[in-house]
């Protein structure tokens, strides 16, 4: 949606244009007339102006005083000029202001039109692409660690879909790592932090711990790293290409001795150059990327227990720390859980159906079995996703419309005792009740909304309508309530309040002794110039012709 303000002294030179451009119905722009510039600038005040067409000379505020007012409000708006003097040194005043186009007014409207109509093309085409791509590229530079976190936790869940992209995610976020091959795991954790509290001191530390280890591993290995906790960093480590080591096996052995042995002089230089106690937790082996949650958590334990709560350890993973003794059981399953259900929450926020059932049914045909650690997690997953649900009743406003629809005593009685095939079948029953209320809901109040525009439209017809005058008095984007009305009722909005101040005016010419102008007015036309024209255009005779036609 493009606005164009005309700006002139002379009534009807305003009018006539204003009449001139709605007659175009170019697309999507909204016409505005002012008589002097500082009408034009409390308009600008209010609104974004694309097109200010002006005279030049105008008593007051002169067309040049105005052009250096709008651009510092609205600096990529064009700029056209209006004259009755061919008069070079104001042309050349103009176009050093940054007018897009100078035109006498004797050149007619055609000329006139066909210039806004270049500046319209202009500005769709041409608003600074190199300068807002390179921008951009800056940006996308810039979250690069956020979004390469982001992903490598998804791997460290599981997820799916991360698995299934990483290949071209690896290459697009700048990830050295082979996405085909294993990779081996090892924590770190920031002891103390010696009175760093700042956000700022504490993320140079955190690099400056990343370029110390960069500097000793570097030369045998490839790695990635980030803070997963506020004082714990996640490392990924893989082998760099050796041609004098053939056999994979032997490769990774070196290189795990050679990190086992560089961890005790990464500590050294972090605590002599930083004055900070790192302790490390080290993984014994290389896993595919699919398989990186359980070696995760079994480290995460590591620095949690036993020796792992003493300063500047080094531990080192066994391989029963991954594959629990029979009896013993491990937390596996919990980050999972709890993962899959802020997933499963962001798809019903957002309304991802299909999302939605997938991973709830991954969610719920988790592999059981029957001992009392996987009756606790199925617990878990119910719990969970009651949490979840409720949650969303609470926000969404809608417990009495699901509590006609489904029986809410099993969300509030969760427990171990009842039989898992149950809970199944509800949480699904649950979430096409949810899916089904929040859709009426977006009806109802897009219908809502669209009758009170109406009604509004209806009685002020002799008002101003335009899209940015609605916009104010419902508190929407302009666009955005022209897009609404128009999916919900398949019309225009501009279309729609035409017909209607045409049906009305229709309805004064027969059935009152109001003149003509006086009709105009009441039905909201700028001027009743442009009414006569619109009415013969539309209906096929002048308004006069109509009012004496017999009614039938």
């Amino acid at each position: 949606m493009s606005k164009l303000l005309i700006v002139d002294n002379e009534k009807i030179i305003v009018d006539g244009l204003v009449g001139y451009f709605l007659d175009l119905k170019l697309e999507g722009l909204e016409v505005y007339g002012t008589h002097s510039g500082k009408e034009a600038l409390r308009l600008l005040e209010e609104t974004k102006v694309d097109i200010v067409l002006s005279d030049i000379r105008m008593p007051g505020m002169s067309g040049l005083e105005l052009q250096q007012q709008v651009s510092q409000r609205w600096p990529h708006c064009r700029m056209i000029f209006l004259s009755g003097y061919d008069d070079f040194q104001l042309i050349q005043q103009a176009m050093r202001g940054g007018a897009g186009n100078y035109i006498l007014k004797t050149e007619g409207y055609e000329v006139i039109g066909a210039a806004v109509i270049d500046a319209l093309q202009q500005l769709q085409e041409a608003v600074r692409f190199q300068s807002l791509i390179e921008r951009s590229r800056e940006q996308f530079r810039s979250t690069l660690p956020y979004m390469g976190k982001e992903l490598m936790n998804r791997l460290l869940q599981g997820d799916p879909v991360a698995l299934t992209q990483r290949v071209k995610q690896f290459e697009h976020l700048q990830i050295h790592l082979d996405s085909q091959s294993p990779v081996l795991l090892f924590l770190t954790r920031i002891d103390h932090w010696r009175g760093i509290t700042a956000p700022s001191d504490r993320a140079l530390i955190i690099y400056s711990i990343q370029n110390i280890a960069a500097e000793y591993l570097h030369p045998f290995l490839s790695c990635y790293s980030y803070p997963y906790e506020a004082s714990r960093m996640i490392w990924f480590v893989q082998p760099r290409e050796d041609e004098s080591l053939t056999e994979t096996d032997k490769l990774r052995r070196r290189s795990l001795l050679f990190l086992q042995h560089s961890l005790e002089d990464i500590q050294a230089a972090c605590h002599q150059l930083l004055n900070i106690t790192l302790s490390f937790a080290v993984g014994n082996s290389f896993h595919e990327w699919d398989a990186l949650q359980e070696p995760f958590e079994s480290l995460k334990l590591l620095l949690n227990r036993g020796l792992g709560i003493k300063e500047e350890a080094i531990l080192l993973e066994t391989a029963d720390a991954v594959h629990p003794a029979p009896g013993e059981s491990t937390p596996r399953h919990a980050p999972a859980i709890s993962f899959q259900i802020h997933k499963l929450q962001e798809h019903l926020e957002n309304g991802e159906r299909g999302e939605f059932y997938d991973l709830l049914g991954y969610i719920l045909g988790l592999p059981v079995r029957a001992d009392g650690n996987e009756e606790m997690i199925r617990l878990e997953v119910a719990l969970s996703l009651g949490g979840m649900y409720l949650s969303a009743i609470n926000r969404w406003g809608i417990w009495q419309e699901i509590a006609r629809q489904l029986d809410l005593d099993l969300l509030f009685r969760i427990g171990a005792e009842r039989d898992w095939n149950e809970y199944k079948a509800y949480f699904i029953q649950l979430a096409d009740v949810l899916f089904a209320c929040r859709t009426l809901q977006s009806t109802n109040q897009e219908n809502d909304i669209v009758e009170k525009l109406e009604h509004y439209i209806s009685s002020h017809l002799a008002e101003d309508l335009s899209m940015t005058r609605l916009g104010m008095v419902f508190n929407h984007h302009p666009y955005y309530l022209s897009r609404l009305y128009k999916q919900t009722t398949k019309t225009g909005l501009l279309d729609y309040i035409t017909e209607l101040r045409l049906n009305k005016a229709k309805l004064l010419l027969q059935e009152s002794d109001l003149r003509v102008q006086e009709v105009s007015q009441a039905v909201g036309f700028i001027s009743e110039g442009y009414f006569y024209r619109f009415f013969k255009k539309t209906v096929g005779m002048t308004p006069s012709e109509y009012r004496e036609k017999p009614k039938l």
